[in-house]
């Protein structure tokens, strides 16, 4: 056995760093949209994408096919990129950044020359070479192809490869004639006629893209470019910036930040003539990732959709209000979809936030009480069109309901204030913005929902939306990560954080539906002192190539019966360091390719019993494939507070996790209920490819009466 037992923390670093970088994943998207009706061409960049050949769209009307490349990664510099860059913050991390063959050289070459990189001239030449390598394999082209009939909106898009599927990445389709920007002078500017979409990428040094186009006196032109909002992490290599010119070239506006990095201008023409608009980054910076989309033409911003909720599967016609919307359509129509909660539904004028009422929607968009009870469970919708303005439902019941708000996850502006009165005048509840209220209510009793603003405004931008059910417990989770690819005869563990519990008086039980064919779920129990589960998921030793979206579940029972919540899929990123989080979707499990080696606990009949003042060992076997040498990387995931397993790496067969007090506050595991379920430990190793389980075994105490006690 040969252990590593040596290890600076920047090489372990680099060896996480790595296991991770084999996840598929994409970082940008150009063109990131096209026209309903139309096909294009695509480039999408990113990490490990080398042999995709199938492309996955979370909605309809989207589809696409996957041109196969050639291009594959020579992994034989990779370890001496592994060893020398893991600390480096512009080496370590291609998976997260694009950028071309050129851009990784020169970016090699920077660090050397003026950074002092501690790297020979064979071995810059050695790390250059992969990077540029993997720059190349990590670039895929496709055709789009998008039905005329497809709403606009942003549609979420995957890419299956050999190792697996691809982190989501938005596509948006669009309702206007779209143009790909161009590398020129302000004298060579693009002819376009508004209104229409503008393609763009800066993929030079400098690079600026110009638009001229013919405007009356008075006219209202709207340039909203779409950036940031695409991508967050753009803002380390993107500040797109707009500017407007006469037919002089005088300036006369400009704007480099109305939604955060993406500009805005809302411009009057002061006479008939011929404008320019300029796009171009504050710093000159090219990039693969500095991708736009620019919207040109008298296109409303701003827009909110009343009502702000619709029952599943209902049609549902709504005024759409916003800024520029003078002698546009006032209405739009659709079909409510079957999932509830908030959604991001396509409408005519592109996705829009939505609640998805699996009860009746009742409206109220004037002031005083209704003339008839609406009978609960109910959807409440409306809008405080005037200052000081107040909404009244009159509603009867039967039991506990909860009253839940909705507004600032809708997007709206509205400071909501609601109050619940009995016949008496009296306040049964009160609650205020985006929280809820518990509330008994008597059979027969007609009682008064009462809405307003706290600020006294009141437009038609302040919707709102209440929904009032029977009381229930209360489970709030997430999913990480969204995307879970498992090798035939392995597991997965997929992280379920508990965000929110009420009314739960004992475990949470974590499951998985919708499974593909040959892939099952360990369901996981979370007891009430736990907030994280790790669902195992297993796929068979005989399953073949595969792609499903599943949904993991979050099951509890209280004194007010059981509720079941849909865990959110979420992606893990980070803007300087700090972790953020996206929600999508979909959560995609994939079945691809085969495992390099399995690991397994040493004993694994025998729980581990920690111990609050020593380490405790924990003997793991590697098991290797013929060939695979590679080091392995071991976790212990799910220890309870108190203790704690740093990661150990290996080249050999066998190696020791040793579990010991981390210096927090170990009693509320020493002190914990016996009656709740034991404390479950997963098992975890990663070489290269991913990251996979090998089981969980129970973490137990041991009783200390005395400082003596061993």
């Amino acid at each position: 056995m040969k252990l590593l037992k040596i290890m600076t923390a920047f090489g372990l670093l680099a060896l996480c760093v790595a296991a991770q970088a084999q996840i598929p994943r994409i970082n940008t998207f150009f063109p990131i949209g096209a026209k309903a009706g139309s096909s294009v061409e695509v480039e999408v960049r990113g990490s490990s994408l080398e042999g995709a050949n199938l492309m996955l769209v979370h909605g309809k009307g989207v589809s696409g096919t996957v041109s196969p490349g050639n291009a594959k990664v020579d992994e034989t510099n990779k370890p001496l990129w592994q060893n020398r860059c893991g600390s480096c913050h512009e080496l370590r991390s291609p998976a997260n950044r694009s950028l071309t063959p050129g851009q990784w050289a020169s970016t090699v070459e920077r660090m050397v020359k003026v950074r002092a990189a501690p790297l020979s001239a064979d071995e810059t030449a050695k790390v250059s070479q992969y990077l540029v390598g993997a720059a190349r394999a990590g670039r895929v082209t496709a055709q789009i192809a998008v039905a005329p009939d497809t709403l606009p909106g942003l549609y979420e898009v995957r890419l299956a490869t050999p190792r697996g599927v691809s982190s989501p990445y938005w596509f948006e389709v669009g309702a206007l004639p779209e143009v790909m920007a161009a590398n020129v002078s302000r004298e060579q500017a693009q002819p376009v006629t508004l209104p229409c979409v503008a393609n763009g990428c800066f993929m030079s040094t400098g690079e600026r893209h110009f638009f001229k186009f013919s405007a009356k006196k008075g006219d209202r032109e709207i340039f909203n470019l779409k950036a940031f909002r695409y991508n967050e992490s753009n803002q380390f290599y993107f500040s797109p910036n707009l500017r407007l010119y006469d037919s002089a070239g005088k300036r006369l506006v400009e704007n480099h930040g109305y939604y955060d990095l993406d500009p805005l201008i809302d411009w009057e023409c002061p006479a008939d003539g011929t404008y320019t608009l300029e796009v171009r980054d504050l710093l000159g910076r090219p990039n693969p990732g500095s991708v736009y989309r620019l919207t040109m033409g008298k296109i409303p911003y701003d827009l909110a959709l009343s009502p702000l909720a619709g029952q599943a599967g209902a049609k549902v016609t709504a005024e759409v209000t916003g800024k520029a919307t003078e002698g546009l359509p006032a209405q739009c129509s659709f079909e409510v979809p079957m999932e509830t909660g908030v959604v991001n539904t396509p409408t005519p004028f592109g996705s829009l936030p939505f609640y998805v009422s699996q009860y009746p929607v009742v409206r109220n968009t004037g002031t005083g009480v209704g003339i008839s009870a609406t009978n609960l469970p109910a959807t409440f919708a409306g809008v405080i069109a005037k200052p000081g303005a107040i909404d009244a439902f009159s509603v009867q019941g039967n039991g506990v309901y909860e009253f839940n708000a909705y507004t600032r996850r809708l997007n709206s502006p509205i400071a909501l204030s609601a109050k619940l009165v009995a016949p008496d005048g009296k306040a049964v509840g009160i609650f205020t913005r985006d929280l809820r209220m518990t509330a008994k209510l008597e059979q027969g009793v007609t009682y008064s929902l009462r809405v307003g603003n706290v600020t006294g405004l009141g437009d038609a931008t302040m919707g709102y939306v209440i929904e009032a059910r029977p009381a229930r417990p209360v489970i709030e989770c997430v999913l990480r990560p969204n995307n879970i690819t498992l090798r035939p005869g392995v597991s997965v563990a997929a992280m379920v954080i508990i965000t929110k519990r009420e009314g739960i008086d004992g475990d949470i039980t974590v499951t998985a539906e919708n499974l593909p064919p040959g892939v099952t779920a360990t369901p996981f129990v979370v007891s009430p002192d736990r907030n994280t589960a790790w669902l195992q998921l297993h796929a068979a030793a005989d399953a073949t190539d595969m792609e499903k979206p599943i949904q993991v579940y979050a099951t509890g029972r209280g004194a007010l019966g059981e509720t079941k919540a849909l865990a959110t899929p979420q992606e893990e990123y980070r803007i300087n360091n700090d972790p953020r989080y996206h929600a999508w979707s979909d959560a995609v499990t994939a079945v691809r390719g085969q495992a390099n080696f399995t690991a397994e606990f040493l004993d694994a009949k025998m729980p581990i019993r920690v111990h609050p003042r020593k380490a405790t060992p924990v003997k793991v076997r590697i098991t290797r494939k013929a060939g695979f040498t590679g080091n392995v990387t071991v976790y212990l995931s799910g220890l309870p507070l108190g203790w704690t397993a740093n990661p150990e790496a290996t080249a050999g067969n066998e190696l020791t996790l040793n579990v010991r007090p981390d210096g927090n506050n170990p009693q509320p595991f020493l002190n914990r209920d016996a009656k709740w379920s034991p404390i479950l430990a997963t098992l975890e190793a990663s070489s290269d490819e991913f990251r996979f389980a090998f089981g969980a075994i129970t973490v137990e105490r041991v009783k200390v009466i005395s400082d003596k006690d061993d």
